[in-house]
């Protein structure tokens, strides 16, 4: 008797469950790759206007009206068009397409804070996520509910909480940042009174399978905090997660870069019982024959054109020797030595610590602005900071633990010894005698008047800012001796304007960084 009441009972919630299935469909780190010829390398495929395709597939396959359309970031950096734009041209894809939801990502914030809330202002309710704000400034709604086909969907946005690290203090300071797992905690229960029938979490942030040490990325943390968020889209890490299960019970994807594939995710509720019963999902792959959207390309075409102009104009019409990428910073890697003369020369620095941003070489035989931007694909600026010659050798000694990753930044115009132990000390203790500069060159109205003992110190805002992984650095550019300061000069530009005043230019590399064996 008993077995027959379970079986009643069983087949009496079949019949009062409403399953209905909704289509979730997400982009993220596009970094401005409008058209395949933007990706460092083109022969790969991928793009916004190749994913515009197979976003109206997908919207067409499973309709529109069911559908959720979400990109969680890195959006308006990466490419000549957004750099020439300040990064506008990549808020046109979201508009165009009729995205549901973006998350801002860390690159959001390369053309300043200004820039910032203007791409704000453009994305309108379209943008979520305000564990990061500029304060005094409107910030994103944390979360929002759409309905599609009959269910309540709340999307909750996070942006990349360990934003502080990339920022030069002075601009950090004028912004409140949230830890998304504080956030998700003041948020929820405001969720929760609206009996979503499923919650969804798009963030700028990535899942691993190991701890994040230094904290950058809290997915992890908060799929075993917070059970009751059914999806989480990542992003950040550019990885391509087509599913997986992490947490207690949340699902997680992130579908790559670039433009390369686009996440499908089906989720099965239950809106009787306001509950995901079933969720499943995958990358669909942008293919090499995959046709440009033409719609989108007549929205874009103002700004690509502008690009592929500008992209030719030349900036050296022979290279008197070609310049290599190869090799290290500091010690025999041509293009740093490149950059890191154009810095001293725009800010009258007597030592600058840089590396190479890409793996681009300047092989000619003319240079063009195409040329520059692959050398220097980010919106950096240039720090300067008043060192000791003491304080210079305890930086370089931290930049040599970082000799093997893309943050190694190499020394010019001062040479360091570096012993066995990775200790860095001055070959030569040069340091200002005076306030009126250095050897022949005449000091630039940026580097004003140094303090007696000190050297005018260059590096890229990224760095200076630290990363979180700088803290020799950052304590001694920060220290009030140094009086750190934003030239405001973009290091791409001093580049420009140094191949432009030299054009008999040969860049031969000098070891700045002398060790016992090679490195």
């Amino acid at each position: 008797m008993r077995r027959v009441i379970v079986i009643i009972l069983c087949l009496v919630g079949c019949c009062l469950a409403e399953i209905r299935q909704l289509t979730i469909l997400q982009s993220t780190d596009i970094h401005g790759v409008f058209t395949p010829a933007d990706r460092s390398d083109s022969s790969q495929p991928g793009s916004w206007l190749q994913l515009a395709t197979v976003i109206a597939d997908q919207r067409q396959k499973y309709g529109e009206d069911q559908c959720l359309l979400i990109d969680c970031g890195d959006t308006v950096q990466g490419s000549l068009t957004t750099a020439l734009s300040r990064g506008e041209a990549a808020i046109v894809p979201l508009r165009q397409l009729g995205y549901d939801v973006w998350i801002p990502g860390n690159h959001e914030l390369d053309y300043g804070l200004e820039q910032y809330q203007r791409f704000l202002a453009l994305a309108g309710n379209m943008a979520l996520g305000n564990n990061f704000r500029v304060k005094g400034q409107p910030a994103p709604t944390p979360w929002r509910l759409f309905f599609r086909n009959g269910i309540r969907v709340a999307v909750i946005g996070a942006q990349a909480s360990f934003t502080s690290n990339w920022l030069l203090p002075q601009y950090s300071a004028q912004c409140d940042i949230e830890r998304a797992a504080d956030m998700l905690q003041r948020v929820l229960p405001d969720v929760h009174r609206t009996k979503p029938d499923m919650i969804v979490l798009a963030a700028h942030q990535a899942w691993f399978e190991f701890k994040d040490s230094r904290g950058v990325n809290e997915i992890n943390d908060i799929a075993r905090r917070f059970p009751e968020i059914d999806l989480i889209l990542g992003a950040h890490s550019h990885r391509l997660v087509p599913g997986q299960r992490i947490g207690l019970k949340s699902w997680y994807v992130q579908p790559g870069c670039h433009g390369a594939g686009l996440g499908v995710i089906q989720a099965q509720v239950d809106i009787s019982a306001h509950r995901v019963v079933d969720i499943a999902s995958e990358v669909v792959p942008v293919g090499a024959d995959t046709p440009e959207c033409p719609q989108l390309a007549q929205a874009l075409r103002p700004w690509l054109t502008r690009a592929k102009e500008a992209g030719r104009q030349i900036v050296l019409p022979a290279l008197a020797r070609p310049i290599s990428a190869s090799g290290r910073p500091g010690v025999n890697c041509a293009t740093s030595e490149l950059i890191c003369q154009a810095i001293a020369d725009a800010t009258g620095a007597d030592a600058v610590i840089h590396g190479k941003l890409s793996t681009k070489s300047l092989d000619g035989p003319a240079v063009i602005i195409a040329d520059l931007f692959q050398l220097v694909p980010y919106e950096n600026n240039i720090v300067l900071a008043e060192v000791t010659p003491d304080e210079l050798a305890a930086i370089v000694s931290e930049q040599w633990t970082q000799r093997d990753n893309y943050r190694f930044c190499g020394l010019w115009g001062r040479s360091c010894r570096i012993n066995s132990a990775g200790k860095a000390t001055m070959v030569d203790n040069a340091h200002r005698s005076g306030e009126t500069g250095t050897g022949n060159r005449a000091p630039k109205a940026t580097a004003g008047n140094v303090q007696a003992g000190r050297l005018l110190l260059a590096m890229n805002s990224h760095t200076a800012a630290g990363s979180g992984v700088l803290p020799v650095l950052t304590s001694i550019i920060r220290a009030e001796a140094a009086r750190c300061r934003d030239s405001s000069i973009s290091t791409r530009d001093c580049v420009e304007a140094f191949l432009r005043q030299h054009p008999g230019i040969v860049v031969t590399p000098r070891q700045w960084l002398i060790t016992g064996r090679d490195h």
